[in-house]
């Protein structure tokens, strides 16, 4: 007996030892998520009918680059692509493209200063320089673009899903997945999103499921499918952004696999993700999902920059064990127009093609 119990120990100790990740067993390198914002005429049309302006926008970023602040409109479709390039000492790092067409760019640069493009040049159709105060020392200018693209790396530690910039900066927690074990479901007041050069932090204000699936441009999930629901103080960045109340934000995920089906049901995206590359703030409005809503009152989309595509491997689930509390939806959609539309100070005009 003693020689049997000595084997069994020898057996266990010779067995591999496999680190515990935080990220769902889908995440490794090779793998991509994309998400899509799209244009949608019916919605131009109906928002036409309503008497509201032509100015309707699929994306608005806020985009550090070059010592600069880069506001960039996009007026047709919008693409977000992270993919996993590679897994090294516990981290996993990102490649992030997002491609954007019909895109006008304001950027304001001192007097005397260069302009730095942050565009391909054969993208160009026009140049405008907006007037501005003599006595302000700065010249802006308008670049209107068939289209653009912007490019970004960054890490996420796999223990905990937290993303770093390149040089080590810490902004909270990723947006491309929710953590499903029962240990690591994200808790009430916890920190998630970490602006440390603007002493800013949004927090988790609940979780909370609904028993009915959600629909994709990849596929329908659930149900059930979890809301994420954030709150930070007022954000603001002088001249760009500036809310006077609290600062929402709602991601939308799939607890049977963590996938976040949409980074945002509120139009407003506040993500570590893109702030790990320069971009603190934007705003996507998927045109489709937005018609859906208003004009048919059908809540079926999982938010208005929803998942687009990916390779993900899925296993198959039976069952997703998980609290049956429930969140008015009807009003989120609302309440993001409203938000937007009272405490953004970030303006642009609408061009055709």
């Amino acid at each position: 007996m003693k020689a049997l119990r000595g084997l069994w120990v020898l057996f266990m100790i010779s067995l591999p030892v496999f680190p515990a990740y935080a990220h769902p067993y889908w995440v490794k390198p090779g793998v991509y998520v994309e998400y899509a914002a799209m244009r949608y005429d019916p919605y131009i049309q109906y928002q036409l009918s309503q008497g509201y302006s032509t100015e309707q926008r699929t994306a608005f970023l806020v985009y550090l680059s070059h010592n600069a602040s880069y506001r960039i409109y996009a007026y047709n479709d919008t693409y977000l692509k992270f993919t996993i390039l590679e897994e090294i000492d516990g981290y996993l790092t990102v490649g992030v493209r997002i491609d954007m067409s019909n895109v006008t760019v304001k950027v304001t640069v001192p007097t005397g200063g260069n302009l730095s493009p942050i565009w391909e040049q054969n993208e160009v159709i026009k140049v405008e320089t907006i007037p501005t105060p003599s006595n302000s020392g700065t010249l802006e200018y308008k670049v209107h673009l068939r289209s653009l693209r912007i490019k970004g790396v960054y890490r996420i530690r796999e223990s905990d899903g937290a993303v770093f910039r390149l040089d080590g900066t810490h902004y909270g927690h990723t947006f491309l997945w929710i953590d499903t074990d029962p240990g690591l479901v994200p808790q009430e007041n916890e920190t998630f999103v970490v602006f440390p050069t603007l002493n800013w932090t949004m927090e988790v204000e609940r979780v909370s499921v609904k028993d009915k699936p959600s629909k994709t441009y990849y596929r329908e999930f659930g149900p059930p499918v979890a809301t994420l629901s954030l709150l930070g103080s007022p954000l603001v960045m002088e001249g760009l952004v500036e809310f006077t109340t609290q600062t929402p934000g709602d991601l939308r995920y799939d607890p049977a696999t963590g996938m976040v089906l949409s980074p945002t049901t509120l139009s407003i995206l506040i993500s570590p993700d893109l702030a790990a590359i320069g971009i603190p703030f934007a705003s996507f409005m998927d045109e489709r999902v937005a018609y859906d809503q208003i004009v048919k009152g059908n809540s079926v989309w999982a938010g208005l920059l929803p998942l687009y595509d990916t390779n993900a491997e899925f296993q198959r689930v039976e069952e997703v064990p998980f609290s049956k509390a429930k969140t008015p939806w009807k009003y989120a959609f609302w309440g993001s127009l409203v938000l937007l539309g009272s405490i953004m100070t970030a303006k642009g005009g609408r061009k055709s093609k």
